[in-house]
């Protein structure tokens, strides 16, 4: 898409609401995702922003609390390293009866 021009955004890039429609996602609670971000002492919320940006897709995320917003762009503050990114391109829904839309 890139090489059109073209810049893919990611509404409710959280998972917020895609539980609600029964899409398959990791939940930001998600233990393997909580360890991944101890690593980088940062949230689970920033590392799935990172992880989003890192595959060419702009997060689009709306808060009315100004602290939730700078957490946001602190997801800017570190980076994921390629091993990283695979292991978060291989997580799955723990429910083994979901499968990952990709």
């Amino acid at each position: 898409m890139s090489a059109l021009g073209i810049i893919v955004e990611a509404w409710a890039s959280l998972a917020g609401p895609t539980k609600s429609h029964n899409i398959p996602g990791v939940s930001l609670g998600d233990a393997r995702l909580m360890t991944l971000a101890a690593k980088y002492n940062a949230s689970t919320a920033q590392v799935a922003l990172q992880w989003s940006v890192n595959k060419g897709v702009a997060p689009v995320t709306a808060t009315c609390v100004a602290d939730h917003a700078v957490s946001d762009l602190k997801a800017f503050d570190f980076k994921l390293t390629e091993q990283d990114m695979t292991y978060l391109d291989s997580l799955k829904e723990e429910d083994p009866s979901m499968e990952m839309i990709v």
